[in-house]
Order: structure tokens, then C-alpha cells, then sequence
């Protein structure tokens, strides 16, 4: 990566770590006011497809969007660039805006197919706010087009706050309104989506993007974007179904299963959200560049620098996770009517999620080099394929480990299809420096398991001392001291095994050159 490149990324991972930090205060401020309980699970269940297209047509839409107009602004035709995404826009909020009103009229037969162990005051509620929030994918449509479109130009800083702003909305919502119940929170959940689109104008402005009320179908990159967006919307869609899948199999179990894999998801997509999606973020173009010049040997050295920098984040940040999950979920949720139950539920929920966290944030680099590849089908066939073992696994564990099961079921169907899509790209690359990426992951894995260990042993007698008491200020405390020895631990490791690496990594935040890759350059 080039410095421009490099220090773009650092911008963003402090973007998304703000709105990270106002994802959690919104999931905090929830979870005070109403707890783990049959309103949540309404709640969540209801959000569950507005959400699911957000992750996965919006994603989608990014994915397909940003080659696209990578390619003409290349070319130096930037009024192409700009018609084409207008032609996108106006399809798609069309058929977003057609799409609502049959979600609103079959809001009844949605809840019952997604969860059909609710009982009929539930499954009643969920209806209704079903129907409240429904028309929310029109503004995410819009929302994710917009980005894609600033991503292109190398314009991130706005559209990665979207989502925190978006955060902010509901924050705001539930202090002012939520005393008077949960449909508040759905109508605040709507008004954030808009404030996510509308946030990002002005900057489309200050790139000179033009407007065109152009609804032409027969251009042949539109119609190649939306032939290629069903199979980059369903590779896409594979999170969301494990997502759907959990909640599927949580209905039929204890009150609030559904919640606290809900909390535990949120804590798991912490770091990748931070991190993960800010390195894939800003590659993907940078991909679609390269892949437009056919320069396949910088196509492997940006995915193995993209791995390599994934891999270094999240393997320690599981393992902290891991170790540290009780005390985190103490922290940041238990107060009000989210009791002691729901700690321990979401806490063992977390442990089992974080098994695969390296795998999905290895997915959100790999699916992106395929999809600047033109490759918009293999990411599908082995996603779809990843379903499959996700369900046959989590009616496996079900019985024996309740909702903590369907976290296991998610981790390992991950690592199945990082696994397959990574080998698979042989098709396409002529090296993808396989040894290199093995030697990365096994010396990241060991200083993570050290780490853990750390975290863990240090949190345990801090508790055994004067910090053994359960007040926020305390559990502060011990968590802060606790992380700062495993990264502690993890920085000694890595000093010691790896030195290489470290020095490559500070090159590269230094002069922008690539890190971990001066032997294979």
C-alpha cells in the first residue's frame, strides 16, 4: 500500500472505532432500558431483515458499485461514472420503495417464518414494529450507494461515521422516549437510517458528483452491475444467514437466547468492525484498480498485506475476548434489567463466537479481491455451502450447549469458507504466497494464546486484591489493567519472534511501503 493508502486506513480504524464506541453506547442504553426480555427479542427480530439487507444489499451494492466507477474514473470519464451510479440509485430505491410496502403488508407472515417459537403477546409486538422499521431499507439502499461512490474516489471518512451517527439517533431516542416503550426505539431506529444517507451529501457534492435522472437500463456496465449484484448479494448474505439461523433455533429456546447472542455478536464485530472492515475498506478499491491494469502479481502482494494486517488485530483481540468475556459483559451491560442471567448467557455466547472472529474478518479481505476480480460466483458457491454446515453443526450442539451451540455452529462454518474461498483463488492468482500467510497465523496464534492467558491470570488476582468488588469503577479497572498486560504480552512476543514483521509493519506506516513482504517483493 502506498502511504496515502496507509494513512487513510489509520483514519478510518479511528472512525470506526468512534462508531464502534456509539454502537455499543446504543446497544448499552437498550439494553438498561429494556433488559434481555421478550421486548428485545420483538425488537431484535424485528430489525433482523431491515438489518440483514443493510449488511448484505448494501454491502452488495459497495461490492458491486465500486469497480464499476473505479474503472471510468481510470479512464478519466467521470460523467460516465456519475450516470451510471445515478441509474443505480434510481433502481434501486424503486424497487427498495416497492420492497418495503410488501414487507409492511407481510409483516405477519415474516415474523411467523423467523421465529415461530414466539408466543402470540411477542410475536404480536414484533409485527408492529416489523411494520415500523420495514421502510428503513429504502434509506439504507440509498445509504450504501452513497459510499460506495465516495469509496471509489477514495473518500472514506464520511461514510464510515454513518453508521455511528446513525447510533447517535437511537442513543437520543431512547433517553428522551424510551420510558414511553420499545415502538419509540423503532420509529428512532427509522430516523437513523435517513440520518445515515443524508449525512453523506455533502461530501458527494464536494467531489463534483452529478445527479442524473437517467432510468436507462440498456447501458451495458448496468446491466453487468445488476446482473452481478444477486450473486454478490447472496455470497454477501452468509453473516446474516448464520444470523437468521441463530435466531431461528433461539426462538424455541430459554427467554432472552435470542438477546444475548445478540450482545455477543455486537462484542465479536467489535475489533472486526474496527479494524478488519477499515483494512478492506480501503484496499478494495486500491484491488479494483489493479485488477482494471491486470496486475495480478500486486493483486496477491495487497491480499497477503490485507491478511496478514487482519490476522495481526483480530487472533489477539479473540483471545482477549475469550479470557476476559464475564467482565466485559459486567461492564457494558449489566445494569438495570439486564441481570446476572444475561451476563452469563451472553458471556458464554462470546466465547464460542470469537473461535471464528479471524475467519470472518479474513472473508471481508478475500471476497473483495474475487469481486475485483470480476469473480462474482465462487464467493456464493462456498457461502452457500458454509449454510449448510452451519446448520447441520448447530443442530448438532443445539441439545448439548443450548444457544451457546449456534455461536460454535457460526465459528467453524466461518473457518470452512475462509478456508475454501482462500485455496480456491489459486484459479485466479498465480501465487497467493500460502507459506508466508501460515508462517503470520501460527506466530499470531501463539502470541495470542499468550496473551490470553495473560489478560485472564491478571484479571484473576487483581479480583483476589482490594479490585475484588463489582462496582463499575472496579471492573474498570481490572479489565483496563488486564488488557494493557495481554497487548503487553502480545508486543513481547512479537518483539521477540517476529522482529521482521514489526519492522516491516513500522516501514509501512512510516514510508507507506507494503509490511511482512520484503522477501517475496
Amino acid at each position: 500500500m502506498n502511504r496515502q493508502l496507509t494513512k487513510t486506513a489509520l483514519l478510518i480504524v479511528v472512525i470506526n472505532l468512534l462508531s464502534r464506541l456509539l454502537g455499543f453506547g446504543r446497544e448499552a442504553v437498550i439494553a438498561n432500558q429494556f433488559g434481555a426480555t421478550s421486548f428485545t427479542d420483538a425488537y431484535l427480530l424485528a430489525y433482523t431483515l431491515p438489518y440483514f439487507l443493510q449488511a448484505i444489499l448494501g454491502m452488495a451494492l459497495v461490492s458491486a458499485i465500486v469497480p464499476v466507477v473505479t474503472k471510468y474514473l481510470l479512464a478519466n470519464e467521470t460523467e460516465e461514472a456519475w450516470r451510471i451510479a445515478s441509474i443505480t440509485l434510481n433502481w434501486t430505491t424503486l424497487f427498495m420503495a416497492l420492497f418495503a410496502l410488501l414487507g409492511i403488508l407481510g409483516a405477519k407472515y415474516l415474523v411467523f417464518l423467523t421465529a415461530p417459537g414466539f408466543n402470540a403477546s411477542t410475536r404480536e409486538l414484533a409485527i408492529s414494529l416489523t411494520k415500523i422499521m420495514f421502510p428503513s431499507v429504502i434509506f439504507m439502499a440509498g445509504g450504501m450507494l452513497l459510499t460506495g461512490i465516495l469509496n471509489a474516489k477514495k473518500r472514506f471518512a464520511v461514510a464510515a461515521f454513518a453508521p455511528g451517527f446513525s447510533s447517535l439517533i437511537i442513543i437520543l431516542t431512547v433517553i428522551l422516549l424510551g420510558q414511553y416503550g420499545i415502538h419509540y426505539l423503532a420509529w428512532g431506529t427509522l430516523l437513523s437510517m435517513l440520518g445515515g444517507l443524508l449525512i453523506q451529501v455533502p461530501v458527494l457534492k464536494q467531489i463534483g458528483f452529478r445527479y442524473y435522472f437517467d432510468w436507462r437500463l440498456h447501458h451495458p456496465e448496468v446491466k453487468g452491475l445488476f446482473y452481478n449484484l444477486l450473486p454478490i448479494f447472496l455470497g454477501t448474505a452468509v453473516n446474516q444467514i448464520y444470523l437468521m439461523i441463530n435466531r431461528f433455533f433461539a426462538s424455541g429456546l430459554g427467554e432472552g437466547s435470542i438477546s444475548a447472542l445478540n450482545y455477543a455478536g455486537k462484542l465479536m464485530n467489535l475489533p472486526m468492525g474496527i479494524f478488519a472492515l477499515a483494512i478492506s475498506t480501503v484496499i478494495f478499491p486500491l484491488l479494483s484498480e489493479q485488477a482494471v491494469q491486470k496486475n495480478k502479481a500486486e493483486i496477491s502482494l495487497t491480499l497477503l498485506s490485507g491478511l496478514q494486517m487482519v490476522l495481526l488485530i483480530t487472533l489477539p483481540a479473540a483471545a482477549g475476548l475469550m479470557a476476559l468475556r464475564t467482565p466485559i459483559v459486567q461492564l457494558l451491560f449489566e445494569r438495570g434489567a439486564f441481570d446476572q442471567l444475561a451476563t452469563q448467557m451472553t458471556a458464554g455466547a462470546l466465547f464460542y463466537f470469537c473461535w471464528g472472529m479471524f475467519a470472518s474478518a479474513m472473508l471481508m479481505v478475500i471476497t473483495r479481491a474475487y469481486y475485483a476480480l470480476g469473480d462474482v460466483w465462487t464467493p456464493l458457491f462456498w457461502g452457500m455451502l458454509s449454510i449448510l454446515v452451519n446448520i447441520g453443526i448447530s443442530i448438532a450442539f443445539l441439545p448439548v450447549l443450548a444457544h451457546r451451540g449456534l455461536a460454535l455452529a457460526n465459528s467453524l462454518a466461518a473457518i470452512f469458507n475462509a478456508l475454501c474461498l482462500y485455496l480456491w483463488l489459486k484459479k485466479h492468482l498465480k501465487t497467493l504466497y500460502g507459506a508466508k500467510l501460515l508462517k503470520s497465523l501460527f506466530t499470531f496464534s501463539v502470541g495470542s494464546l499468550f496473551t490470553g492467558l495473560a489478560a485472564w491470570q491478571v484479571n484473576y488476582y487483581l479480583g483476589l486484591t482490594f479490585l475484588r468488588g463489582s462496582s463499575l469503577k472496579f471492573l474498570g479497572l481490572k479489565l483496563g489493567l488486564s488488557i494493557g498486560a495481554g497487548v503487553l504480552v502480545y508486543g513481547l512476543w512479537l518483539g521477540l519472534v517476529y522482529r521482521e514483521a514489526i519492522f516491516g509493519l513500522w516501514q509501512n506506516v512510516k514510508k507507506g511501503s507494503r509490511f511482512m513482504n520484503k522477501d517475496v517483493e
